[in-house]
């Protein structure tokens, strides 16, 4: 079960980020707190504060299939539940899908924690958690990566247990079923973990883990689910509690599917040299024939002829000559971004 200070760690998140959302919601639908982006922007008319609910916020009809969700996690004893929403826009008062996960903040299960994000991204987010990382330079990697990839969940990694947590976010995306998150057993995402990639993966995180937690945890790797499907994934990470010797105690991260990303990463590596070759011979096949050419028009250049066909043959030649020139510069170009394309796979 991930902890207080990790929900509170995500709210954290939420409220300093612009593509996450959050908001707090009581087992009658009453909205307790959210963001700017959630709920209708208060007019100069309204004299006090007026009270939002789920409907000011999201579809009316969405209110069952939230509470189904909740009341089924409660049931389970389960500290999140997972739920696609329509969130409202104001004042537009159009709406856009939303994912969510809502953890339970009160004994009652009644008062819920959401953290939303959008499904479909379109325009480009701050999303806050480079604050929260303490690395400008890391939020814009995880821009970009959330622009490009699939948010998939959080996970929290305790070092003196050693023992991890997921979000059921991240325990969906792995293939666990709801029941089996909440049966209480220790759901790892360390053993989902490749075993090519699993000594590196581990070995950076020791050492990691042995370091202030100035700079934050980044990696990429590989995770098998159980249904033996293989994820790309980029995991970030940063510590949230510190011994007295100011060495990391817990450790919050997000994990990312770059699934797309790779495999048209692994495809342009496999198929670049073959390309290179095909781009190489085409090219050079061209220019020998344009060679031939230009040898066939000399002999002709050296025959006796007529004004006109002088003049033909000069231009035919001319021709010749600038499709070699451009030939010549096509395969320049080529070598130039095969190099280019050799540097970003590398």
């Amino acid at each position: 079960m991930i902890k207080d200070e990790s929900i509170g760690a995500l709210s954290e998140i939420a409220i300093t980020s612009e593509y996450f959302l959050h908001v707090t919601i009581d087992k009658f639908g009453k909205i307790l707190s959210s963001d700017a982006g959630i709920g209708p922007i208060p007019t100069l008319f309204d004299h006090k504060a007026k009270p939002l609910t789920f409907s000011d916020c999201f579809l009316a009809t969405d209110w069952a299939k939230y509470e189904t969700q909740r009341i089924k996690a409660w049931k389970s004893s389960h500290q999140s539940f997972v739920v696609d929403l329509q969130k409202i826009n104001h004042p537009e008062l159009d709406s856009i899908p939303t994912k969510w996960e809502f953890f339970f903040i009160s004994k009652d299960y009644g008062t819920c924690l959401g953290i939303g994000h959008p499904i479909k991204i379109n325009k480009p987010y701050n999303i806050g958690i480079g604050e929260f990382f303490d690395q400008k330079s890391g939020e814009k990697e995880l821009l970009e990566s959330l622009l490009e990839d699939r948010f998939i969940g959080f996970w929290e990694f305790d070092i003196h247990t050693k023992t991890d947590t997921l979000s059921q976010g991240l325990g969906q995306m792995l293939g666990y079923s709801e029941k089996e998150l909440t049966m209480g057993e220790k759901i790892s995402w360390h053993k989902h973990i490749h075993m090519e990639d699993f000594p590196n993966l581990m070995r950076e995180l020791n050492q990691y883990f042995k370091t202030a937690g100035n700079v934050p945890f980044r990696k990429e790797f590989r995770l098998i689910s159980k249904n033996n499907q293989t994820i790309w994934a980029l995991g970030f990470g940063k510590p949230i509690t510190w011994s007295a010797e100011g060495l990391p105690k817990k450790v919050l991260g997000c994990i990312i599917d770059i699934s797309d990303r790779k495999r048209q990463e692994i495809w342009l590596k496999e198929h670049q040299h073959f390309l290179k070759e095909l781009a190489f011979e085409q090219s050079h096949s061209l220019r020998a024939r344009v060679a031939n050419i230009l040898g066939v028009l000399d002999l002709l250049d050296a025959e006796p002829k007529n004004k006109e066909a002088q003049k033909l043959i000069d231009l035919i030649k001319g021709e010749t000559k600038m499709l070699d020139q451009a030939l010549k510069k096509s395969i320049k170009e080529s070598v130039r971004k095969n190099q280019s394309l050799e540097v970003k796979l590398l």
